[in-house]
């Protein structure tokens, strides 16, 4: 079956808006900082430390990355605050200075970020927290 024929059939409505399309845009002192020498080494220095396949989880940033080769990388995951968001943007930004290339869309799943019990939505929560609330541990 066809996309054509399969979207006649298909009533399921998508997100109009691609991950890229719901990141912010980076203000100057973001730029720069993404821009800085030791954010680049940062990028190669992750992409050579990695074998292509690996996972490498930043629950700080509520980002994780699965490593292409020496030159790419793909966030394959990111919670949906705009803390995130924004440290996404900035990756981003930082591998396109570094002359890397990190893919986002169609790859990315945004997760959803939820307030533990108890606790405001305004509040802050790390990810390290929302990660150990939602943890598997494999054995």
């Amino acid at each position: 079956m066809t996309m054509i024929e399969m979207e006649k059939y298909d009533d399921t409505t998508i997100a109009n808006k691609t991950i890229v399309e719901m990141l912010p845009e980076l203000g100057g002192e973001a730029l720069l900082d993404a821009a800085r020498e030791d954010s680049i080494e940062w990028a190669q220095g992750m992409l050579k430390h990695y074998d292509p396949g690996s996972i490498h989880d930043m629950p700080k940033y509520g980002i994780t990355l699965q490593i292409i080769s020496e030159g790419n990388a793909r966030c394959i995951s990111v919670f949906d605050h705009p803390y995130c968001m924004l440290m996404l943007q900035m990756m981003i930004a930082t591998f396109d200075h570094a002359d890397l290339t990190l893919e986002v869309d169609p790859y990315t799943v945004l997760r959803p970020y939820e307030t533990l019990e108890g606790q405001d939505s305004e509040q802050e929560v790390t990810q390290n927290t929302i990660n150990e609330a939602f943890a598997i541990e494999v054995v």
